[in-house]
């Protein structure tokens, strides 16, 4: 049992035998103190191009390292079979981890504070102080399923001193990134918290506001499946009662409701609650309208559709927990393969003003907008759209950081500010940024345990 850790290796270091191992197998093995003389055992073949021939050409010189990684296999299966088993019983189809992000085995250590790394602000009078406690929610579609922002979210508040309890939230179904999402080169550093998340990929608002159907009315369907299916009237336009992508009456998920009752009776117990449930209602050209039974429109006309379905929300969660404090995550930039398309940043810019306006007038409450690097990868490619871990590092210091501001955390990361921002944020010569602030805001950078400014790629798997 002492040999066997489901994980990747840490950031930037060189992989062992046995790490090569798990990358084919899916799962690492680590020498116990009794097998550290029989490690170097492990012999590869000849090198090959491909990385599949390269895993095949691995061969074992020591019987008792081979019982140990069929050991390893084994284990893995069965955790992933138990996975399934669970899954099936939720009574919801949800994207099976792959074995790398099955909960790590047996007792992996998250890096915590580690003095000196970070360059860092401090506020007194906050209302949790650097060492207080902060327990954090989150609710939202594919961006909190298929990205590692509420992660590195996580992991940042650890390392700057900040202890995050596990609740045990009710309604939660996931507590890690699903295998969709890219692993980052700091994930050593994250894998083995958990991190609470109602996650929906492909809901509209409107999934996350209501607690039934009720004022529902059966109307023609434009979309795959002919007769009449619900909608109801939000914001003067007729909206799907039906959930999942396009509405889809013949998916399994068109019938599910995440219920605001369901949401606060978990965010009752949170001091920070995320919700990023809104991004999809936007993206509705995608699928020819079909959640508006067809009709096309505009920005202007779906952002009162937004605001609606969040503030139903917001005020349900501040209703069970007025101390709760309520993150909205604004809607990232469009996309062109991995980079962002620069030419609708305006009409980006002018979405996220009318929805940050239309939730201001919630006590508690922050809309945290946040900018990408143009001309660098900051999106993932399967699956679209999604930012990858650059963009996932700069959502989580922005967060973070708007908590600063808004009195809520004593400590958040230094970044800098006005113009510098902006020169920080496109640097690429890692090596050469001498302040930590600048480096922090990179989105190709990033401080190392260390302390020492490295690039930070897109994550494996996101291009």
């Amino acid at each position: 049992a002492q040999a066997i850790l489901v994980g990747t290796s840490a950031a930037g270091s060189k992989p062992s035998r046995a790490q090569d191992i798990g990358r084919c197998t899916g799962v690492a093995l680590r020498p116990s103190s009794a097998m550290t003389g029989q490690a170097s055992e492990l012999e590869r073949g000849p090198a090959d191009e491909s990385e599949g021939k390269g895993c095949a050409a691995t061969r074992w010189s020591s019987p008792r390292l081979g019982l140990v990684a069929v050991a390893a296999v084994l284990v893995g299966a069965v955790a992933v079979s138990v996975a399934v088993l669970a899954r099936r019983g939720s009574g919801r189809k949800t994207t099976l981890p792959s074995p790398s992000r099955v909960a790590p085995a047996p007792h992996p250590v998250a890096v915590d504070a580690v003095e000196g790394r970070y360059d860092t602000v401090d506020q007194d009078g906050a209302r949790i102080p650097a060492d207080g406690e902060v327990r954090l929610y989150f609710v939202g579609g594919s961006n909190v399923a298929w990205q590692t922002w509420p992660d590195q979210l996580h992991s940042y508040l650890r390392k700057l001193n900040f202890t995050v309890p596990e609740e045990n939230y009710s309604h939660a179904d996931l507590t890690f990134p699903e295998e969709l999402a890219p692993v980052c080169d700091d994930e050593a550093e994250f894998q083995a918290l958990r991190t609470p998340r109602i996650a929906r990929p492909g809901w509209g608002s409107w999934g996350f506001a209501y607690d039934s159907r009720d004022d529902c009315v059966a109307a023609p369907f434009v979309g795959e499946a002919k007769g009449e299916h619900p909608f109801r009237t939000i914001a003067g336009h007729a909206v799907s009662c039906l959930n999942g992508w396009a509405c889809n009456p013949h998916k399994d998920q068109h019938l599910d409701l995440v219920r605001p009752s369901d949401v606060v009776e978990d965010a009752a117990l949170a001091d920070v609650v995320l919700l990023s449930t809104w991004v999809n209602d936007f993206k509705q050209q995608y699928c020819d309208y079909k959640c508006f039974n067809g009709t096309e429109l505009d920005p202007e006309a779906i952002a009162p559709v937004s605001v609606a379905n969040l503030r139903r929300l917001i005020q349900a969660i501040s209703a069970r927990n007025p101390a709760a404090f309520i993150v909205v995550i604004a809607l990232y930039p469009d996309a062109q393969q991995t980079l962002l398309v620069e030419e609708t940043l305006g009409k980006i810019a002018a979405i996220n003003a009318a929805v940050r306006e239309g939730v201001s007038t919630e006590p508690n409450v922050a809309f945290v907008d946040f900018e990408l690097a143009p001309g660098q990868d900051m999106f993932q490619v399967k699956p679209p759209g999604h930012p990858n871990c650059r963009g996932d590092r700069i959502m989580a210091t922005q967060v973070m950081r708007a908590l600063f501001d808004r009195g809520v955390l004593g400590r958040a990361l230094a970044l800098p500010e006005g113009e510098q921002a902006r020169e920080c944020l496109r640097a690429t010569s890692c090596g050469a940024i001498v302040e930590k602030a600048c480096c922090q805001a990179a989105a190709s950078c990033r401080v190392d345990p260390d302390g020492v400014c490295v690039a930070y790629s897109a994550g494996e798997g996101s291009l």
